[in-house]
């Protein structure tokens, strides 16, 4: 059985993997719209400038975790 403290890494873990995923999601939107546009230079810098995510943030990745940790520390009547 897992600790507190196990349980919270946990969660951050995941919170991280998520935005993790998110990310290179985005990131592959960005790479599909650049190549679409390659033909016109200022059109795929638009594209570019358009689509590129920003990187998620230490303050991010714990608000990710936060709610993914708030079903542990929810108390639901069934």
């Amino acid at each position: 059985m897992s600790n507190p403290y196990q349980i919270r890494y946990d969660v951050l873990q995941m919170a991280k993997e998520l935005l993790d995923r998110q990310y290179e999601t985005n990131m592959q939107m960005a790479y599909h719209a650049m190549d679409l546009a390659k033909e016109n230079n200022e059109a795929a810098l638009d594209a570019w400038s358009k689509y590129v995510p920003k990187m998620y943030t230490p303050d991010e990745i714990k608000e990710q975790a936060d709610k993914l940790y708030s079903f542990v520390t929810d108390k639901k009547e069934s």
